[in-house]
């Protein structure tokens, strides 16, 4: 059997998944608060919705197994389909959820705020925008690492400099939402930006890390 599952939690794994909770949580808080003030009510419950789906998967996916794939001896052809559904998924739910989530701000903030200031999109816009290319990216990197692995080790160096850009593009965009959210003095929308912020900057910080030891090495 060359397909190993394992599930060692570590305290980068812990910490990340508290932050992603606590940040799914003042998510759901925020929705709350707005729908007992009866604030743009279907609006408001579609945010509601969007975080006890991320709290959702945040929660579980904690307990979601590593896998391996060996190559001595030689995987089979179900092993390796197999492999390459695991990690799409575990690639690709995260990123839809997000695009779902900037979906429901954009939607939010174009019907609270839009029609008195026309910055007030600024930052969901951005944020929707860069998860759109960034699945688009990882869409292509994933289909060339699977179809053509030759060809995706070749351009590796692109793939990582291509993850910090389209990283970078949802960090700004969350950045406006948090300086929008103070703007407006809304305490769990400024917690949740925050965290989020938070979780974009480590995963950010992590590939220019990751980066930069790949290109000191290989030179």
């Amino acid at each position: 059997m060359t397909l190993t599952f394992y599930w060692e939690p570590t305290l980068y794994s812990i910490l990340i998944s508290v932050l992603w909770i606590f940040r799914d949580t003042t998510l759901i808080l925020w929705a709350r608060t707005m729908k007992k003030r009866g604030t743009q009510s279907k609006y408001t419950n579609l945010l509601l919705i969007t975080g006890i789906i991320l709290l959702t998967w945040s929660s579980i996916s904690f307990f979601l197994p590593d896998v391996y794939l060996s190559h001595f001896p030689f995987p089979e052809e179900s092993e390796i389909a197999m492999y390459n559904t695991i990690i799409f998924l575990y690639i690709f739910i995260p990123i839809f959820l997000a695009i779902f989530l900037g979906v429901a701000l954009l939607l939010y903030f174009y019907n609270m705020y839009y029609q008195h200031d026309k910055k007030a999109l600024l930052g969901p816009g951005i944020f929707l925008l860069g998860y759109v290319i960034f699945i688009f990216f990882m869409i292509i990197s994933f289909s060339i690492s699977v179809f053509d692995n030759s060809l995706f080790s070749t351009t590796y160096e692109l793939y990582l400099i291509g993850i910090i850009i389209t990283r970078s593009i949802p960090v700004v965009g969350i950045s406006f939402i948090f300086f929008y959210s103070i703007k407006i003095n809304n305490d769990f929308l400024i917690m949740f930006c925050g965290l989020f912020f938070a979780y974009l900057t480590i995963f950010l910080l992590f590939s220019i890390n990751n980066t930069i030891i790949y290109f000191h090495y290989s030179w």
